[in-house]
């Protein structure tokens, strides 16, 4: 019963997790530099704000836990490393453009998108080696956002499984695996609006 919400949380997310891992394809061999420094920029779009909204909206007795698990540092890391730039000129955020990110109005929907943002971690365990084989990267010079936790990638995923079923309530599952889904997508519609628009152009021409 300890994980009934994860099992919700991996069978009810599944289908906008495999859309946005399909458009990023961050696994393919023709990855270009310039490609991947614009996508960590997008990234960094999205996380600083996120990252914002969701602690301001964890519980104090919690906060700890969240501020171990902030990743918009590694993005600025990784860019000043990629472009001597640590925040790059033209950086846009998602909070000033017209995607919204997800409503965290109760612990359950904090944890639903965070489980989102962690659960990248562990796609990262294989991105990360990829990315610096392919574009000739030093260790964590340049892939430390996907290197994520490193060797504590698992016990923090395990940590993170464990609070998120001790502190949302069975009350708060539904909202909980509402917000998860609302964060794939707006991620999504953030990081890959190209692949949104191509989606849309055979209705508008239809």
């Amino acid at each position: 019963m300890q994980y009934d919400l994860l099992s919700r949380f991996k069978n009810e997310t599944a289908a906008s997790h495999t859309r946005l891992e399909n458009a990023l394809d961050l696994m393919r061999d023709d990855l270009r530099r310039d490609d991947y420094i614009a996508l960590l920029e997008r990234f960094y779009g999205y996380v600083a704000p996120w990252e914002d909204a969701a602690g301001a909206a964890m519980p104090d007795a919690l906060r700890a836990f969240f501020d171990e698990r902030r990743k918009a540092a590694w993005l600025v890391a990784d860019l000043d490393v990629l472009t001597g730039e640590r925040l790059p000129a033209g950086s846009v955020s998602c909070a000033d453009a017209l995607y919204d990110l997800p409503r965290l109005p109760s612990i359950g929907a904090v944890f639903g998108s965070m489980y989102v943002m962690e659960g990248s971690t562990l796609g990262g365990r294989y991105i990360a080696p990829h990315v610096a084989q392919l574009l000739d990267l030093e260790p964590s010079k340049g892939n430390a956002y996907f290197e994520a936790y490193g060797p504590r990638t698992g016990s923090m995923w395990n940590a993170f499984r464990e609070i998120a079923a001790r502190v949302v309530p069975a009350s708060q599952y539904d909202a909980a695996v509402s917000a998860a889904i609302a964060t794939f997508d707006s991620l999504h519609a953030w990081l890959c609006p190209e692949v949104l628009d191509s989606e849309a152009a055979p209705g508008v021409n239809a």
